[in-house]
């Protein structure tokens, strides 16, 4: 994976890179950590390996990354400011859109703020941009899929919802309601015809928990074949990434009865990167 040009500025923990969470493509940042167990970290968006990372935050009780920065350079330059303006335990959070127009989480909520005053065509574009930087960026997907709905442009809509449902959760909530939406459509765009989470809409709940078996696992596992028959590899791996989040989320039995082993199904994930996909998720110690 591209290393940023700044990255002797801060303290790569190469060791921290086990998955599922973070997700397989995070690697922790030793500064600006609070203490609580929560830290910054560089992250390559799937599909991204040869371009630089963004930046995102930790937040270990709900399983959750916010993709507050860009760029390194845009977090160093937020967390000197942070220094320079406030005491040594200030907290450095998701950047104004002004500071970091790139910043996927800055741009969801410079969307939110439109959709206030009714302009979903101007959130449509803050949107866009999000998913831009962050095509996994759960939360932006099944937005942008709702405001293009509201808009009237279907295929953007179908679009952005399949890829809302196959972006782990860790980057945002389940998305339940779009995918009740989309088993309810009957046309797609052209290129999608084939897509396996278009072919199970009408099975898709995305609902998991507090029930001893489930066939949302069948339907997400053969999707990931398919996918990798495809050589879809991008989607698959978005798609594997959300599947190993969801099921280490699940109890042991549980998991026992889906014969699911953590370190194998991560391994796996490692392997179609690396030796199908042919670029690593998995960052090797800098010289």
């Amino acid at each position: 994976m591209k290393l940023p040009a700044a990255y002797k500025l801060v303290t790569l923990d190469v060791e921290s890179q086990g998955g599922p969470y973070p997700a397989l493509g995070f690697c922790r940042i030793a500064e600006h950590e609070l203490g609580n167990g929560d830290c910054f970290g560089l992250y390559w968006p799937i599909g991204r390996e040869d371009q630089e990372p963004i930046v995102v935050e930790t937040f270990h009780d709900e399983g959750s990354l916010r993709p507050h920065f860009s760029s390194l350079d845009r977090f160093l330059a937020a967390a000197k400011r942070t220094e320079e303006d406030s005491d040594d335990d200030a907290i450095i959070g998701t950047p104004s859109f002004h500071d970091d127009p790139l910043s996927p989480a800055a741009c969801l909520d410079a969307a939110r703020s439109h959709l206030k005053s009714q302009n979903a065509e101007a959130a449509i574009g803050c949107l866009e941009t999000a998913v831009s930087v962050l095509p996994e960026y759960t939360e932006a997907q099944s937005l942008l899929s709702a405001q293009y709905r509201r808009v009237g442009r279907h295929q953007a809509a179908i679009k952005s919802a399949i890829q809302a449902i196959i972006s782990p959760p860790s980057f945002g909530i389940r998305p339940t309601q779009i995918a009740t939406w989309l088993g309810r459509q009957s046309t797609c765009p052209s290129d999608l015809a084939e897509d396996p989470v278009w072919l199970h809409r009408e099975r898709l709940t995305l609902k998991f928990g507090g029930v001893k078996e489930n066939n949302q696992y069948e339907i997400l596992s053969d999707a990931i074949q398919r996918y990798l028959q495809q050589s879809a590899f991008v989607p698959a791996l978005t798609l594997m990434q959300t599947y190993t989040e969801l099921m280490s989320n699940e109890t042991i039995s549980f998991r026992e009865r889906y014969a699911f082993n953590e370190i194998a199904f991560v391994a796996w994930q490692r392997e179609v990167a690396e030796s199908k996909y042919g670029k690593s998720r998995h960052l090797e110690p800098p010289d």
